[in-house]
């Protein structure tokens, strides 16, 4: 954990509370996965419809879980490794993909 970065307690239940959902786990996986991925291919690999994407994209980027890029007219996403290392979560233990 970088010592000079204090998250607060209200930073922290917006991350607790976007990674309280199945399908936005679902997504962090993906992106996981698959570094700088864009909405259409986690539309396409999840079979969720656009606007469920992007509903959960946003609460996890509103959460500062997700990093957005605009690559011409897509957009892309990657994890926020800063973030949830300053909050003591590991992705990979939390997804269960550290022994893969």
């Amino acid at each position: 954990m970088n010592k000079d970065t204090i998250v607060s307690l209200e930073d922290s239940e917006l991350v607790f509370k976007a990674l309280a959902s199945s399908q936005r786990l679902n997504i962090l996986s993906l992106v996981l996965d698959n570094e700088n991925i864009c909405a259409k291919e986690i539309s396409k690999e999840l079979d969720l419809s656009q606007p469920d994407i992007s509903y959960h994209l946003s609460k996890l980027t509103q959460a500062g879980i997700l990093e957005k890029s605009k690559e011409g007219i897509k957009y892309c996403y990657d994890i926020n490794y800063q973030l949830l290392e300053d909050i003591g979560v590991n992705p990979k233990v939390l997804l269960n993909k550290a022994r893969r």
